[in-house]
């Protein structure tokens, strides 16, 4: 008999330890958690460029590698300036009005002046353009970021030689704009003058056209790109932000495909 109750009280101790290695393994569980991350935010690379400058072409190359990924949370901007030039080659895509973008961003940032390549992400870091690892922990940074901000591209058609785009965006902050860009994916350029000179660059993410209006929360907008005739839609694509008009921080943005 007292054998009997021995083997019973072993069988119910071993039991309990059982019990007691799954209640611990519950317990664990629930009090570490394992929780997937998932990426909300935006981040906008916007790069300040020119085919006439020789420390241009690595920055070039990095915008490259996040264009082609075409991650829909990552959006690129090339802006070819023109303050660079004179020094033998006219950079073909480049426009003043991209050099006096880059000098408000100078003035936000409290800069001595402008320089290429210049990267600025989202409006509120600024650092030079090849710096791939640093870009990296930013683009890393910025995406995992959280915003209620939101924007729609609605449409776009095509009338004669104007490229209509009616989009809507909302934001919290009425102090506030939305940006358009009209890019062409790529394209091939033989540079035969200037720093740059022999160079054959695939340019990425060029900014073709430019325009800023004001917000008009939840309301359909719409603006309007020079398209030439003969150029493909498929080429090219539309990109919208909203940017802080005080601090020029942005809050989120869109790309799309043009279907004409």
């Amino acid at each position: 008999m007292k054998k009997a109750i021995s083997s019973i009280l072993i069988l119910f101790a071993v039991a309990m330890m059982i019990f007691s290695v799954y209640s611990i393994g519950q317990s664990t569980a629930k009090t570490n958690p394992i929780h997937k991350t998932v990426s909300t935010g935006i981040v906008v690379l916007e790069l300040f460029t020119s085919q006439g400058c020789s420390s241009c072409p690595p920055a070039d190359a990095v915008l490259a590698k996040y264009a082609k990924v075409n991650d829909p949370n990552i959006i690129t901007l090339a802006f070819h300036v023109d303050y660079w030039n004179y020094i033998g080659w006219k950079d073909p895509f480049s426009k003043a009005q991209y050099s006096q973008r880059q000098r408000e961003y100078a003035e936000n940032f409290d800069s001595d002046g402008v320089y290429t390549p210049q990267l600025i992400i989202n409006g509120k870091h600024e650092l030079v353009g090849s710096k791939e690892s640093e870009i990296a922990n930013l683009v890393t940074k910025e995406t995992s970021l959280f915003n209620t901000s939101s924007i729609k591209i609605i449409s776009s058609k095509l009338l004669e030689n104007q490229l209509i785009v009616k989009f809507s965006a909302l934001e919290n902050n009425s102090n506030s704009l939305v940006n358009l860009a009209l890019i062409k994916k790529k394209e091939f350029t033989k540079i035969k003058r200037g720093e740059n000179n022999g160079l054959e660059q695939t340019s990425y993410s060029i900014v073709y056209d430019f325009k800023t209006v004001p917000l008009n929360n939840s309301k359909e907008s719409e603006v309007s790109f020079n398209f030439q005739n003969d150029w493909k839609s498929s080429d090219f694509m539309i990109v919208a932000y909203i940017q802080n008009k005080t601090n020029a921080t942005i809050s989120t943005g869109i790309k799309s495909e043009i279907n004409l």
